[in-house]
């Protein structure tokens, strides 16, 4: 059994903008016959520890942090099976404040520059079919959600194995 496994730390919208962003992801898995999974921003991802550990090093992350409002804007799609079209959103201070201390906390400093973002659809398809995507769905989305709440999930294997380890309050001040 292996000691490490791979695991993500997730922004998670809730209420209705939560269930509006559930039923846009589910309509769209259906009909591109693509996996299905809940809507959620990628703080930091593709960590291998343990459990414990990430735990450990979460709750530091959240205990360094102050709640913020993340806003999505426009959707958007790249030539990436989990950016295959998305929601982008505001690269506020705070949330980029976020990312960098959890860059800290992970040893991953050196990373790839942070691009804010919620996944609409995970897949690769042409460019044609992602601006036919777009145009139903529409490209604006201008909505705005709290994070009062880091959620760790593990993120090994299909998405229909990912599962919520832990919640982890950030603290008001």
């Amino acid at each position: 059994m292996p000691t490490s496994f791979k695991y993500s730390i997730w922004l998670m919208p809730t209420g209705e903008i939560a269930s509006e962003l559930s039923k846009t992801i589910s309509q769209l898995s259906k009909q591109y016959s693509a996996p299905l999974f809940p809507p959620h921003m990628t703080l930091m991802g593709d960590i291998y520890d343990s459990e414990k550990e990430m735990i450990e090093r979460t709750q530091q992350l959240a205990s360094r942090i102050h709640p913020f409002q993340v806003t999505l804007t426009t959707v958007d799609y790249l030539d990436v099976y989990f950016r295959c079209l998305f929601l982008r959103a505001e690269e506020t201070p705070a949330l980029l404040q976020a990312n960098q201390v959890a860059r800290t906390i992970f040893h991953r400093e050196q990373e790839p520059r942070f691009m804010p973002h919620l996944s609409l659809l995970y897949g690769n398809f042409d460019v044609e079919t992602k601006k036919q995507m777009i145009e139903t769905i529409g490209r604006e989305f201008r909505r705005t959600f709290p994070v009062t709440v880091l959620h760790l999930f593990s993120t090994t294997g299909e998405t229909k194995e990912w599962y919520r380890v832990q919640e982890f309050e950030i603290p008001g001040r």
